[in-house]
């Protein structure tokens, strides 16, 4: 089976290649890969890559993404034919903005609230306090009352804050993780739903930009990366956050797997390789493509804009 993406984490990997291959040098292991097997190279952390070998991916059409080593996004390449997008961004900069940003809100909004109701029953404890559940439901019905997007956008927030301070209540107080915060994270859990994101960003990033559309201009999401935030957050759930908390849950992230400093969390090079194995098998690549077409149909007005589900 053809390597889609080739992810590579942490720090010190001395990347080069030859016409045909791309070589990868990290931690006293060397790997070698078809370059006509790839169609998205991405680099997290620091490394070291030669400009030919850059050369050589973009010639065969692959993407390169970038993120921090805690998995924030910082940008990209992509070959020529990429970015013959004037036509379709005139349409996605000229949609009416409010049906796409209650779309993508009332989804973020419900695949947490499915989340939450799956792990109330799966759970041994109680994790949810009294009146939670209602709440989270009286905000999802009020979506759709809301007239200005910036009130999706606030209803939206307050649902994924009480989420992640409700998710806090499944893993272990060892992890000292009490809610989704912003960089610098302090915790490893911050820090691995982090990397987890930037994986599924940089997925998402690849297929809007391959699509010629702009990862920037969203419709509940601003920044950016708002496209590709509007996205993203209807997945989170399912492809990242119920596969976090199973590796949490497990016992597998040790004390010895981290390391906090005054000012974050690093997480070592043994939990890296495992989380970009478990997020590349987590990370639907074939939904995400079908999602942006699905888009692009619909600012073309031949289909109706719905979020696709695993």
């Amino acid at each position: 089976m053809s390597l889609f993406w080739k992810v590579v984490g942490g720090y010190g990997a001395h990347i080069k290649s030859n016409r045909t291959e791309l070589i990868i040098q990290h931690k006293g292991t060397v790997s070698e890969i078809p370059i006509k097997d790839l169609t998205h190279f991405l680099l997290i952390g620091g490394h070291t890559i030669q400009t030919a070998t850059i050369t050589y991916l973009i010639k065969e059409g692959v993407f390169i993404s970038f993120c921090e080593s805690d998995g924030e996004p910082i940008g990209y390449i992509s070959p020529y034919d990429y970015s013959s997008y004037s036509e379709i961004q005139h349409l996605q900069k000229t949609a009416a903005p409010y049906s796409y940003a209650l779309t993508f809100a009332t989804e973020s909004v419900k695949s947490r609230i499915l989340a939450i109701e799956k792990y109330a029953e799966e759970s041994e404890a109680d994790i949810l306090f009294s009146g939670e559940l209602e709440i989270l439901s009286d905000y999802s019905r009020e979506l759709g009352n809301m007239v200005l997007i910036e009130e999706l956008r606030r209803i939206e927030q307050l649902v994924r804050d009480m989420y992640y301070e409700i998710l806090a209540r499944l893993i272990s107080p060892v992890y000292q993780f009490k809610r989704r915060t912003s960089r610098p994270y302090l915790d490893p859990v911050n820090a691995i739903f982090s990397f987890g994101y930037g994986m599924l960003s940089s997925a998402c990033t690849r297929s809007i930009v391959g699509g010629h559309l702009d990862p920037g201009h969203g419709y509940l999401s601003r920044g950016n990366q708002a496209l590709v935030q509007d996205l993203i957050n209807c997945w989170k759930p399912e492809m990242i956050d119920k596969h976090v908390i199973t590796f949490l849950r497990s016992g597998k992230l040790l004390q010895s797997g981290y390391e906090r400093t005054k000012d974050r969390c690093l997480l070592h090079d043994d939990v890296i390789a495992e989380l970009i194995q478990m997020f590349k098998e987590t990370i639907d690549q074939n939904l995400i493509d079908s999602q942006i077409e699905l888009l692009i149909q619909s600012l073309y007005g031949k289909e109706q804009f719905s979020i696709m589900k695993l």
